[in-house]
Parts: structure tokens; sequence; C-alpha cells
């Protein structure tokens, strides 16, 4: 697709296994990657010499996803729960889910990229993207999860 526009592009995965694409981008592995906006601010506070070029979503992609559940109607139902979140949710969105819901630190579980420990967790929630992962869930779940978008929330 890419090389119908002369573009020689690989896509690459990230995760927890990857540096960040700041490090990578730096250290010339790469020379785009996709982030957060945040990333881009960090940037700057750091005197990281690197150029962002955005289209910046009007609302976050990122969303908490819960199994099915009469008692999970609005996302302070999710208070107490086990919920896996990337280490990066601890400078990002946790603090506003701590302030406004109530959410705490002993709730938050390691979140690894794997959707394994959410879908046998069925008390449990995940964080993710809401234009990807809630299919995923379903196509390897087998049930259509709840969709908590954050910025629905005050993110």
């Amino acid at each position: 697709m890419y090389n119908d526009y002369g573009l020689d592009v690989t896509i690459k995965t990230g995760g927890l296994q990857v540096p960040s694409g700041t490090q990578l981008l730096m250290g010339d592995a790469v020379d785009f990657f996709m982030s957060y906006g945040m990333d881009a601010v960090n940037a700057v506070t750091q005197n990281i010499p690197k150029v962002t070029v955005a289209a910046i979503f009007q609302k976050d992609p990122r969303c908490l996803i819960a199994h099915p559940n009469p008692a999970i109607k609005i996302l302070a139902n999710l208070k107490g729960k086990p919920i896996y979140v990337s280490a990066s949710a601890k400078i990002t969105y946790w603090p506003l889910l701590g302030a406004k819901y109530g959410f705490t630190d002993d709730q938050k579980c390691p979140y690894n990229f794997n959707l394994a420990p959410f879908l046998i967790g069925k008390n449990s929630a995940q964080q993710g993207y809401i234009a990807s992962d809630p299919f995923a869930i379903e196509k390897q779940g087998g049930f259509q999860p709840v969709v908590f978008l954050l910025a629905d929330y005050g993110y």
C-alpha cells in the first residue's frame, strides 16, 4: 500500500519489551513513530531535539474495558476491581481516576499487552484503545466488552 505512493515503510510493534519511540528515534532506529501528545510535551520539557507532526484525535482513544456485568454500567463501578494498566498510566490517566472516582493503587495490575489475564479474570478490567482492543476481545473472548472511553470521563 505505501509502495503505491513511493514510500518504503516498515511498521514495527511497540510494547513493554521495546524501547520508547523517542529512544528509538534519538538512536536512529526509526525515522518516525506514533505516540501521545504528552510525549511531545515531555520532549520539549527535556530539550529532546525532535519534531512533532501532529494529527490530534478530538478525543484520546484510551479506554478501560470490562466484562459484561449488570453491576458495571458506569466507570465509577470499577472502583475496587482489578484493572490491568501500563506503567505510563501512573502519570497519565490513573491520577484522574483516583481523584475523581476513588480508584486506588492496589487495584492496579501490570498490563503486558496480552489479553489473556483480562479474559481469564471475569471481575477485572483493562486499558485499551477504543479502535482496536474491544474488537480483539470480542474475537478472542467471544463476548462484547463494556467500554469506557476515558475522554468521556474527563481525561
